[in-house]
């Protein structure tokens, strides 16, 4: 009889687990379109001067429940949907836009339902908005979180979590310095036995720019086996260094690609590049900060007037208070570091900039 092991128990919890998130994220969806859909009806039936005393005093109690609805169907729409699409790219993006229209709401909501508001109208507004502060909130966080992982991943293991073709399964040299930007053989997967015998080392040159090397090119490897003198001067060094004819120029960057000493480098240049894109963004936005505020104050106020000429003049004319600009700022700045961090990632992980 078969007994009950721990991978066995691993797969049932993790189908337990995915289970519960999609009964979540069901739920939460359902509760947020029910919640907002009677928020804005609420806006179009009693908004103005369309309701009586009485019915603006209902909806305003109904107001205080679909907010509740509301705030634990985006709290369970963005938990259960974190779990189930977690590493997606899209994921944090998508939360951030539906939550952009549910904060936004005060905005173009009252160009559509008219200008005149109430009490119960305005209470409505103000749960989307609630809503919508909540899940993006909870958004930003898996952003951050996501975009973290992903930079403390790559800052520590570089390419290795990749398939890598050649060089898989070698060690570090532990007598070996991990110099930072160093070449070639100043990064711990340099074999000692093989360095020594290595014209590029001689040379003094990498083996990414010469496009060959120890983790690729048997010459390399058969004169270290056979113990083959190379010249210490550098410029004799380098006529040693073995010229392959049979491959394209393509092809031996594809080996580059794929070796771990290469993708070693490569990790070096994504460190290098999130200590001067993160401070980077932080100088930029102490330096810039009035352009800035002004493009984002701008940029509101034109999407204001857009909806105002659609709706022949219903928005009115809205100024955006200093505060809401600044908030507005400070989260744009947020999403752009995010996915600058992202392509700096993608540059250097993937097209290997």
């Amino acid at each position: 009889m078969s007994r009950f092991g721990a991978a066995d128990l691993s797969e049932t919890l993790e189908e337990l687990l995915s289970g519960t998130a999609k009964v979540v994220a069901g739920l939460g969806a359902v509760a947020t379109l029910i919640s907002i859909g009677l928020l804005v009806f609420t806006c179009f039936r009693v908004g103005g001067d369309a309701g009586s005393a009485s019915q603006v005093a209902d909806a305003v109690r109904n107001v205080e429940i679909f907010q509740k609805v509301l705030v634990a169907g985006v709290i369970g729409l963005a938990v259960g949907s974190t779990f189930l699409f977690w590493g997606e790219e899209l994921l944090g993006a998508g939360q951030l836009m539906i939550a952009a229209a549910l904060f936004f709401a005060p905005l173009y909501l009252p160009s559509i339902v008219g200008d005149k508001t109430n009490q119960a109208s305005e209470s409505a507004l103000a749960a989307l908005q609630t809503g919508g502060t909540i899940l993006g909130v909870l958004g930003m966080l898996v952003l951050l979180t996501d975009i973290a992982i992903r930079v403390n991943q790559r800052v520590k293991t570089g390419a290795k979590a990749d398939h890598i073709k050649l060089g898989k399964g070698i060690k570090e040299e532990g007598q070996k310095k991990n110099v930072l930007m160093g070449k070639c053989w100043q990064l711990p997967y340099c074999r000692t036995f093989v360095r020594d015998k290595c014209p590029i080392y001689h040379a003094r040159r990498t083996c990414w720019k010469e496009l060959v090397g120890c983790m690729c090119e048997e010459q390399v490897i058969r004169n270290a086996m056979e113990n083959k003198a190379i010249p210490k001067d550098e410029l004799l060094a380098a006529k040693f260094i073995p010229q392959n004819h049979k491959l394209s120029t393509e092809q031996k960057k594809s080996r580059c690609y794929s070796c771990v000493i290469y993708n070693e480098h490569q990790r070096h240049k994504y460190k290098v590049g999130m200590w001067i894109t993160v401070p980077g963004f932080f100088v930029s936005y102490a330096v810039l900060h009035g352009l800035l505020f002004a493009a984002v104050n701008g940029l509101l106020i034109r999407i204001n007037g857009v909806v105002n000429h659609a709706t022949l003049g219903a928005g009115g004319n809205y100024k955006p208070p200093d505060m809401f600009v600044e908030a507005m700022l400070a989260v744009v700045m947020l999403i752009a570091l995010t996915y600058t961090m992202k392509l700096l990632e993608f540059a250097i992980f993937k097209i290997k900039v």
